[in-house]
């Protein structure tokens, strides 16, 4: 079973769980508004009744007291009570209640007891911070809807070019079969010999398309076992299919064994040698082979982005000369990433400097 997450899936993972921890911050914030409204109220309270201790007030001047405080007699006092909301405290000789937002002091005196209602005072709820959190929720929504939106034109994008791939490697493979039939049936030797090649190297090309086009859908299942660096090179270079080789300068290449997919790891190579000849101001690359590490060295001018930049699959500006599909430095970190290895950029002196890190 498949547990890797979409990057869809994390994206809305994170999302909801930031959308609790926001609630779960906003909820005690909105009670502890509450709490200070009614400490407020409380602290008032305590100091009349303080006062009404002191002075040993009678019920008429208790309640004489605290009408002129804004308060009025409760005639019901029982139902009231039964009815509170809440009871924000009971202290010795009093109780605070709230009912219907409205403050009630019970006084509760040896002799007597009398409610009064608080005129002056009401409990209000405040919405500030609910209509704070709600405009976050809505800004938090937006920006997911940005993000998702974004990565599906992404993957819409690469499912285009895809298939457009798929269809033109589909395409070209009966009139590169049909050429090849045709090629045996002249009779010129070295003719036939020369057009039967190029038909073979055409279908090694698109052989070699559709290794690609697995490797960027993440269909690709590589095959791995011990070769050579200087076969894995070897193959890259004849990948090339070039007239000549001798712009490709092969510096300190041992015969030490490197476990990998030859086909994949030498494409790999290959991709990195064509780069150097292609954009290098002299249409060389030397290839080293230094310690752990395999190095591609070409002069020219240095990358634009930084290499993780590259590592993104159609990279490239269309409006460049050169501008290819942009899709060379992705396929080949896509290969090492395969492979467990590193690839690593350097500007050197003028030139540019592909690392491949063999071991971690």
């Amino acid at each position: 079973m498949n547990f890797t997450l979409s990057l869809k899936t994390k994206i809305t993972i994170v999302f909801a769980f930031l959308f609790i921890l926001l609630i779960l911050a906003a909820l005690p914030f909105h009670h502890n508004q509450e709490i200070k409204a009614n400490e407020n109220v409380m602290h008032n309270y305590e100091r009349f009744m303080q006062h009404i201790k002191q002075e040993r007030m009678s019920k008429e001047n208790v309640i004489n007291y605290l009408k002129n405080l804004s308060f009025i007699e409760v005639a019901n006092a029982k139902e009231i009570v039964l009815l509170s909301e809440k009871k924000i405290i009971r202290k010795h000789g009093f109780e605070i209640f709230i009912v219907k937002d409205n403050y009630y002091l019970h006084v509760l005196a040896p002799h007597f007891r009398v409610l009064l209602k608080d005129t002056s005072n009401k409990f209000k709820k405040s919405y500030i911070d609910l209509f704070v959190i709600f405009f976050v929720v809505l800004l938090f929504i937006f920006i997911y809807y940005l993000i998702i939106k974004n990565i599906n034109d992404t993957e819409h994008q690469l499912k285009s070019r895809q298939l457009f791939l798929r269809t033109v490697m589909h395409e070209l493979k009966t009139p590169i079969a049909k050429g090849r039939i045709v090629g045996e049936l002249i009779d010129d030797e070295k003719q036939k010999d020369r057009i039967i090649i190029i038909f073979e190297k055409l279908n090694f090309l698109i052989d070699d398309f559709a290794k690609v086009e697995q490797i960027v859908s993440k269909n690709y299942h590589p095959n791995m076992y011990n070769c050579t660096i200087i076969t894995v090179l070897e193959k890259s270079i004849d990948m090339l299919m070039l007239e000549n080789s001798e712009n490709i300068i092969c510096e300190n290449i041992s015969t030490k064994k490197i476990h990998v997919d030859l086909d994949l790891f030498a494409m790999a190579l290959k991709n990195l040698i064509d780069n150097g000849l292609k954009y290098s101001n002299d249409s060389k690359v030397i290839v080293k082979e230094q310690e752990n590490t395999l190095l591609f060295i070409s002069s020219g001018t240095q990358l634009q982005k930084p290499l993780n930049e590259y590592f993104k699959p159609f990279h490239n500006d269309t409006k460049l000369k050169n501008h290819g599909m942009g899709l060379g430095i992705y396929i080949v970190n896509s290969i090492l990433q395969m492979h467990q290895m590193d690839l690593e950029y350097e500007y050197l002196e003028g030139n540019n400097i592909f690392k491949i890190i063999l071991e971690k």
